[in-house]
């Protein structure tokens, strides 16, 4: 009985409350692929994504019709000592036409352990993802829907990579606990700006059937002329389209200010029998954004915006099979002021004439084919522009651990 609970644990694809610290001094190679085929474009070729009454920007990047490489990635970890180990992450993020295949360092750490008699209590420094969201630390081979969280792509452009230190209660007793400053490297902050840092705590418990795990953070952002890479700062374009097609030039808007997010987070799992699991995720997040909205014509406003998300995601789980839906909600409470607060709101995406609330919805299967091989089909119904979109969706998603070799999937394959 024992046995199958095991296993069925195992096969959960994994969230982000595992964090990743090699176990020993051998050197651990992990690697992922995940690769989608959507059936339609969720904006034209010529179109930028921008969900109304939001700035956005980061990785934030708008699926597209075909095959396309999600995510692809290479770790290696290992123990320098008893005490000190490191990590070093490379990959790459898909979405975004040209930014498709663009292989970046990730991670890039030291890590540093004490104390195990009231912790451990674990140091670490250097460029890696934040800990304090399990969905924003997740990678897409670890997600039951290959989309992000919406609230993910809006509130931190889709993922988190910045140079920082972390120093935290480790997994004691079911608790974590900690404290993370930031360079401002990751959106939504600039390295230019002043602070950037995040508290969080969460706690896991696990009885014979039911696993119960939640959790709590506040982060804060400052930013200097902070621009939608996506499309402006750096990155601005002149796109070029054929004839009869109109290409519109992105307005590059900024943003100095304030960002402050508050975020919850939960998750139960059940085992009424053996080979039987249903659970329930869930996470919601509060931003508030002041400051000031400014472009290269000279033009200023103040703002002042709350935003509000919120994804549950109930399943069930039978064997190697997942079956489930994510309901996403998002909703926007924006107030800018001065004589060119219209045209500002306008460019930065935050004017929202329809009172548009962002929605989107998935069912989903996974199935586990082999220990590090599966396939998920998904349909996707996307509400979060004015008019809804419905794709079909089919990936595969390859994890596992490249040396060691071992039989099972990799478990320290985590942010």
């Amino acid at each position: 009985m024992i046995r199958f609970y095991v296993l069925l644990a195992l096969l959960l694809p994994v969230t982000g409350y595992a964090h990743y610290i090699p176990k020993d001094a051998q050197l651990e190679v992990n690697a992922s692929v995940v690769a989608t085929w959507r059936s339609a474009s969720l904006v034209d070729e010529y179109e930028f994504w921008q969900i109304p009454g939001t700035m956005m920007g980061g990785h934030a990047w708008p699926q597209e019709k075909g095959v396309s490489v999600d995510e692809t990635m290479l770790s290696l970890g290992s123990r320098i000592n008893e005490r000190v180990f490191a990590v070093i992450e490379i990959g790459s993020h898909g979405g975004g036409g040209d930014h498709t295949d663009e292989i970046e360092l990730q991670h890039a750490y030291l890590g540093y352990t004490c104390c195990e008699t009231t912790g451990p209590w674990v140091l670490e420094a250097g460029k890696m993802s934040a800990v304090f969201s399990p969905s924003l630390a997740s990678h897409a081979a670890d997600r039951r829907v290959s989309d992000a969280p919406l609230v993910n792509d809006v509130f931190f452009g889709r993922d988190f990579h910045d140079e920082g230190v972390r120093f935290w209660w480790h997994e004691t007793a079911g608790v974590s606990a900690g404290v993370e400053l930031w360079r401002g490297t990751a959106y939504p902050a600039t390295d230019t700006g002043d602070t950037n840092w995040d508290v969080f705590a969460r706690y896991q418990w696990q009885g014979e059937r039911l696993t119960l795990s939640g959790g709590g953070w506040f982060y804060q952002a400052s930013a200097e002329s902070r621009a939608d890479h996506r499309y402006g700062g750096t990155h601005t374009h002149t796109p070029v389209a054929p004839p009869g097609v109109t290409a519109a030039l992105f307005p590059d808007t900024r943003f100095t200010g304030d960002t402050d997010i508050t975020g919850l987070h939960g998750a139960i799992r059940y085992n009424p029998e053996p080979y039987w699991q249903w659970g329930v995720e869930a996470e919601l997040m509060q931003m508030d954004m002041g400051g000031m909205l400014h472009d290269s014509a000279g033009r200023e406003a103040s703002v002042d915006s709350e935003q509000f998300g919120v994804w549950v995601q109930p399943y069930v789980q039978w064997r190697r099979h997942t079956v489930g839906i994510r309901g996403e909600w998002l909703s926007t409470d924006n107030h800018l002021v001065g004589a060119a607060a219209p045209v500002l709101a306008t460019d930065s995406g935050l004017a929202n004439p329809q009172d548009h609330d962002p929605e989107r919805y998935s069912a989903f299967w996974h199935w586990q084919w082999r220990d590090n091989l599966a396939l998920r089909t998904e349909v996707t119904e996307d509400r979060t522009l004015p008019e809804s979109d419905l794709r079909w969706s089919v990936g595969v998603i390859w994890s596992g651990r490249l040396w060691p070799e071992n039989s099972g999937s990799s478990a320290g394959h985590q942010h």
